[in-house]
C-alpha cells in the first residue's frame, strides 16, 4: 500500500478525541457486531475476522448492547480504522460503517460507544479485516462446497417415497434396491465432498499474505474456460477503471488543496482590508471630532466680535473704553487667526489628532484673560460678573490655549442660560493635587435627564438660551474631550431654576500619557 503522510489535521482530531477513550469503561455496556456482508452476501464472522478481495464492499453492522436497568441516556460510536500506515477516526450516530475499494492490505476496525456528557464508554469490539484476493476466493470456494454438503445431508434426511404406494412384497423389495443404491451413491458423494472440503480448509489455514497458492485447475473445474476468460477480461477492466477513478481523486485532491491555499489567502486579504477599513473610519472620525472643535472655537470669537463692533458703535465712550475695546478686538481676532492656521496645519498633515502644546503656567491669569474677554456680552444682558481667584496656586503643567478654550466655553454658556440681571462667577481653588476651577451661575438649571447626556455629543438640554443665542450642543462634550486630553476631570451640579455649577480640575503635576 502507498505511504500517506498523516496530515495536522487527523492528529488534532486525535486529541480532541482522546477524550473519549479516557473514559471509564463500562463493563455492562458493550458494543457487539449484528452482522457482516462482503460483496453483498452474508459473511460468517469467526474470531472477528473478515476475509474480502479489493473489489468487494464490507458492511458492518453493529448496536450498543446495556442492562435493562441502565439509565437510557444518548449516545454516540466511535470508529477507528487503522492498518500500519493510515488511521482515521470517526463519531457517528448511525450503526453501520461501510469500505468500498480497499487496497490489499490487512485493516483493524475498532467500534467504541460513549455517552454525550463523558461519563461511560462502552467495551469496544476490534475487528480484523483481510483484504486478499486469493484468500477470498478460497472462502467463497469453501462456502459453496459447504453448502453443496448442507444440501445433499437435507436431501437424505428427506425421503420423498410414500410407502402406501407399495402394497405388494415385490414392490417393497424393489423399493429397498432403489433406496439402496441411492444411498451408497450419496455417501460416496458426501465422502468425496468431505475430502474436497478438508483439503480446500488447509489451504486456507496455510495460506498468509502474498505466499497463499490457489489451484487454477480446481477453478477452471467449478467454471468454464470461456465464463473464467470472461472474468479475467471483466476484472482487468474494473482494475483499470479503478485505477483511474484512483487518478481523478488524487486530481481533485491536489485541487482542492490548492482551492483552500487560495481560500486562505483571501482570508488574509479580507483581514487586511477589514483592518484598513476599521483604521480609515477611525480617522475619519477623528478628524470629525477635530473639526467640530476648530469650528465650535471659531464661531465663539466670531460672536463676541459681533457683540464687541455693536458696543463700539451703540455707546458714547470714551476713548480709554474704546481702546479696551480695540484691544479685546485685536486678541479675539488674534485667536480666530490661530486657530484658521491650525486648520491648515491638518489639511496639510495626514494626522488628525489633537496636538497639545504644554508648558508651566498659572491657571488664574489663564481664567482672568476668559474672563474679561466675556465681561461685555455679559455686560449687554445686565448680567453680574464676579471672580474669586486661589492667589497661591501653583503653577500647572496644560496646553494654556485649550484650557481657555475650556473657561471660555463654559462662562459664554453661563451667560447664554441666566436670564438678564442675573450673576456669573468664576472661583479658583486647590483641592489635593489638583487645581479645580468652578463657573456657577442663577440660571435655568439643568433636568435630571440633562445631567445624564450633559456631555455628550450633539446633546441638546431641555434648557433654551434666554436671548435667542445659537447653541450647537457640541460645547461640553468639547470641554470633555480638552480634559481629558489633559488627564482632568468635568462634572456638573445643578437644580431646575436655581442655575448651575460646572466644575473641571487638572493634575497640578502632569501625569505621563
Amino acid at each position: 500500500m502507498r505511504p500517506k503522510i498523516i496530515s495536522f489535521f487527523t492528529l488534532l482530531l486525535l486529541l480532541i478525541t482522546y477524550a473519549s477513550f479516557s473514559q471509564p469503561i463500562d463493563n455492562s455496556r458493550l458494543v457487539v457486531v449484528e452482522s457482516v456482508s462482503v460483496g453483498g452476501k452474508p459473511f460468517l464472522l469467526t474470531n472477528n475476522k473478515v476475509v474480502a478481495s479489493e473489489n468487494d464492499s464490507i458492511v458492518v453492522n453493529f448496536k450498543l448492547k446495556a442492562p435493562n436497568d441502565a439509565p437510557k441516556t444518548a449516545f454516540l460510536f466511535q470508529t477507528t480504522f487503522k492498518n500500519g500506515v493510515d488511521s482515521a477516526i470517526k463519531t457517528l450516530g448511525v450503526t453501520q460503517v461501510i469500505f468500498k475499494n480497499l487496497k490489499d492490505d490487512i485493516y483493524f476496525l475498532r467500534i467504541s460507544a460513549f455517552d454525550l456528557q463523558r461519563k461511560w464508554a462502552a467495551v469496544p469490539v476490534e475487528i480484523k479485516i483481510e483484504v486478499d484476493n486469493e484468500k477470498s476466493l478460497l472462502y467463497r470456494q469453501k462456502d459453496s462446497l459447504s453448502n453443496q454438503v448442507n444440501s445433499m445431508l437435507g436431501l437424505i434426511s428427506k425421503p420423498s417415497v410414500d410407502k402406501n404406494k407399495f402394497k405388494s412384497g415385490s414392490d417393497f423389495s424393489l423399493l429397498n434396491i432403489i433406496l439402496s443404491s441411492l444411498l451408497v451413491i450419496f455417501i460416496v458423494g458426501f465422502i468425496f465432498l468431505l475430502v474436497k472440503l478438508n483439503k480446500l480448509n488447509k489451504t486456507v489455514e496455510n495460506s498468509s499474505g502474498k505466499s497463499a497458492k490457489i489451484d487454477y485447475s480446481m477453478i477452471k473445474n467449478v467454471v468454464s474456460k470461456s465464463d473464467y476468460e470472461i472474468l479475467q477480461v471483466e476484472n482487468s477492466r474494473l482494475r483499470a477503471e479503478i485505477a483511474s477513478l484512483r487518478g481523478q481523486i488524487d486530481a481533485m485532491a491536489a485541487r482542492s488543496q490548492q482551492l483552500a491555499m487560495q481560500n486562505k489567502d483571501l482570508q488574509i486579504s479580507m483581514t487586511k482590508l477589514s483592518s484598513h477599513k476599521n483604521e480609515l473610519e477611525e480617522l475619519q472620525q477623528q478628524k470629525d471630532d477635530l473639526f467640530a472643535v476648530i469650528i465650535h472655537d471659531i464661531k465663539n470669537p466670531a460672536a463676541l466680535i459681533k457683540s464687541l463692533v455693536e458696543l463700539l458703535t451703540s455707546y458714547d465712550l470714551s476713548a480709554t473704553e474704546q481702546q479696551e475695546i480695540i484691544n479685546d478686538i485685536a486678541n479675539t481676532t488674534g485667536k480666530i487667526v490661530a486657530l484658521s492656521q491650525e486648520v491648515s496645519r491638518i489639511l496639510a498633515l495626514e494626522s488628525n489628532k489633537l496636538t497639545l502644546n504644554f508648558e508651566s503656567c498659572d491657571i488664574n491669569q489663564v481664567a482672568q484673560d476668559v474672563f474679561h474677554r466675556n465681561h461685555i456680552a455679559a455686560k449687554n444682558k445686565s448680567i453680574t460678573m464676579m471672580s474669586e481667584y486661589d492667589k497661591s496656586l501653583p503653577d500647572v503643567e496644560i496646553d494654556p490655549q485649550r484650557i481657555d478654550e475650556v473657561i471660555d466655553n463654559l462662562i459664554s454658556n453661563a451667560i447664554k442660560f441666566t436670564s438678564n440681571n442675573g450673576t456669573v462667577k468664576i472661583k479658583t481653588y486647590k483641592e489635593n493635587d489638583d487645581v479645580v476651577v468652578e463657573v456657577s451661575d442663577n440660571g435655568l438649571g439643568l433636568t435630571e435627564d440633562d445631567l445624564k447626556y450633559a456631555f455628550q455629543r450633539g446633546a441638546r438640554l431641555s434648557a433654551k438660551p434666554t436671548q435667542g443665542e445659537s447653541s450647537t450642543g457640541l460645547g461640553l462634550w468639547i470641554v470633555k474631550k480638552l480634559l481629558d486630553a489633559h488627564n482632568g476631570k468635568v462634572w456638573v451640579r445643578s437644580t431646575t431654576g436655581k442655575g448651575s455649577t460646572f466644575s473641571f480640575s487638572i493634575p497640578i503635576k502632569k501625569l505621563a500619557q
